[in-house]
């Protein structure tokens, strides 16, 4: 006889009302995925150094353009809010009354040591469906970019890899050309 395991899945309301409650801490590294509560990975120290370089990078662009967040979290459907490495964010009046949504997003960029499968294969495909333009996959294993773009249900259907020695820039400011090696360190 075979025993059918029961998941329980939660709601974005209802892990907050966890975290409130202090079921759940505030300093733990956790996140929302389709429903499940999620244990981050460890920052490691290049992982770390990188979410760095770009913040001092994506620096440039101005305040009143754009709003850069950092590992903070996007609220993509009732039952989905993970916390990206770096979010830019069109203006918006007050984030403080509720998280960015996908709609407002400009740019999407994780940075994958350990996580990498992952981030590829769960939360890429779900940046695709909530149709987040571009998103950006530091690869610190194979040390590439990947940039996807094109979003729709069953995916993006744009991938391209940047290597060391090439250069992107960001749909949302073409003029902001970024090196992969100032990224990968």
């Amino acid at each position: 006889m075979s025993v059918q395991i029961q998941r329980w899945l939660f709601t974005v309301q209802q892990y907050h009302l966890m975290s409130e409650a202090g079921i759940l801490r505030e300093d733990e590294r956790l996140e929302l995925i389709e429903g499940e509560i999620i244990q981050m990975a460890a920052i490691g120290t290049r992982h770390a150094s990188c979410v760095k370089r770009l913040i001092d990078q994506f620096s440039v662009i101005p305040e009143e353009i754009a709003i850069l967040d950092v590992q903070n979290p996007i609220r993509l459907t009732d039952r989905t809010e993970p916390q990206p490495d770096i979010l830019w964010l069109q203006l918006r009046a007050d984030y403080a009354t509720a998280h960015p949504v996908p709609s407002e997003v400009l740019l999407l960029v994780e940075v994958a040591d350990s996580t990498v499968d992952n981030d590829r294969n769960i939360k890429v495909p779900i940046y695709a469906r909530s149709l987040i333009q571009e998103v950006w996959l530091v690869d610190l294993v194979e040390n590439c970019l990947e940039v996807y773009r094109q979003p729709g249900p069953n995916g993006y259907s744009l991938m391209l890899k940047f290597w060391r020695g090439q250069q992107v820039a960001p749909l949302a400011f073409p003029d902001l050309e970024v090196s992969v090696d100032f990224i990968l360190g």
